[in-house]
């Protein structure tokens, strides 16, 4: 599947403080985008194989929390 730009208008206080973030994950920004797309779909599609598990294991992280220490660890 082909690869295609995305333009997004953001303040520049967003910009500022998302291109921080990314860095500090040694990230680009537009690896984290997609990243941040990727979690938004996931988010919106039904139960993920965190909220799944949830009650198995006990956690003192919220879902949210959850979801994007996953993400981290298996990119």
């Amino acid at each position: 599947m082909g690869k295609r730009g995305l333009y997004v208008r953001v303040d520049e206080e967003l910009l500022s403080e998302f291109t921080r973030k990314a860095k500090a994950l040694g990230l680009t920004r537009s690896e984290a985008l997609r990243r941040a797309v990727e979690a938004f779909i996931a988010s919106t599609g039904g139960p993920t194989a965190t909220s799944k598990m949830r009650g198995l294991v006990k956690s003192k992280l919220t879902l949210r929390e959850l979801e994007e220490a996953y993400a981290v660890l298996n990119s």
